[in-house]
Parts: C-alpha cells; sequence; structure tokens
C-alpha cells in the first residue's frame, strides 16, 4: 500500500490534462469558421438573394415592384439585420435594388412593414448577416435578465 498522496495527486492531474487541450481544440475548430466566414469577400447580389441590412437604414417604400411613392410617409426605418429578399436589381451604375423585408423584429410607423417592397442600395445591404453584432445583442439580452 502506497499511502503517498503526492503520487495520487500527480496521476488526478496528468489525467485532466488531455480534456482541456481536447477542449480548447473543440473551441477552435467552432470559431474558426464562424471568423472566416465574417471576414470573406461578398459576391454579387442577385435576384432572389435573402441579404442583409448593415445598419439602421431610412429606405423609400415602394407601391408597386416597379412604382415609387411619392409622399413623404413613403419612408420607413430597416433595423440592422433585418432579411430582405431581392425582387429586382436596378441599373448597376446606381447600386440599387428592390426588396421585401420578411423577418423583421419591430412593427408599426416608422418601422417597414412585412412584404412591402422597399428601394434600397448595395452600400445598405450585405450578403451576410452581422454575426459578431448578432452575438453582442445575444450576450447584452442574456447579461441584462431580458
Amino acid at each position: 500500500m502506497n499511502s503517498d498522496p503526492s503520487s495520487e495527486d500527480e496521476s488526478s492531474m496528468s489525467s485532466r490534462t488531455p480534456l482541456l487541450s481536447i477542449g480548447l481544440a473543440i473551441v477552435a475548430v467552432l470559431i474558426v469558421p464562424v471568423f472566416l466566414y465574417s471576414v470573406g469577400p461578398d459576391g454579387p447580389m442577385k435576384v432572389g438573394d435573402v441579404v442583409f441590412a448593415t445598419d439602421r437604414h431610412r429606405v423609400r417604400m415602394m407601391a408597386s415592384d416597379s412604382d415609387e411613392v411619392g409622399t413623404p410617409a413613403a419612408m420607413c426605418v430597416l433595423e440592422p439585420r433585418v432579411q430582405l429578399v431581392v425582387q429586382q436589381m436596378g441599373p448597376p451604375s446606381e447600386g440599387s435594388m428592390i426588396a421585401e423585408p420578411v423577418a423583421l423584429e419591430k412593427a408599426g410607423p416608422p418601422f417597414c412593414p412585412p412584404r412591402m417592397p422597399v428601394l434600397v442600395y448595395g452600400h445598405q445591404v450585405t450578403l451576410r448577416p452581422d454575426l459578431w453584432g448578432g452575438l453582442r445583442d445575444t450576450l447584452s439580452h442574456f447579461f441584462a435578465g431580458r
């Protein structure tokens, strides 16, 4: 019988060491693709693509797929990371497109109603959602206790 407590501590510490390295490897495998996806280039946008608002933008609502509404009340606000489906591309020199918001968190004025075509420009939307902003919002809601 070996009653040396130091030999038992060494054996238990050596058995825990691989778990830490395996855990770090799993975290790296999960984080690296997210990082590469978020820094990769955007491709060209085309009809039928789902795009995401880059920030809070004031956009013009459309009466139909091609006619602008001429009243000042025809403006609405898109929230960051709102999903839009591209319905029609404008001239390449303008970089504009007509898209319909599909996933809205807020409804009612001044926010854009769902399925109402809006006129957006290339600098207002991206093909990839803002993963870091979404993660930040999720963590802030979690820690705020909402």
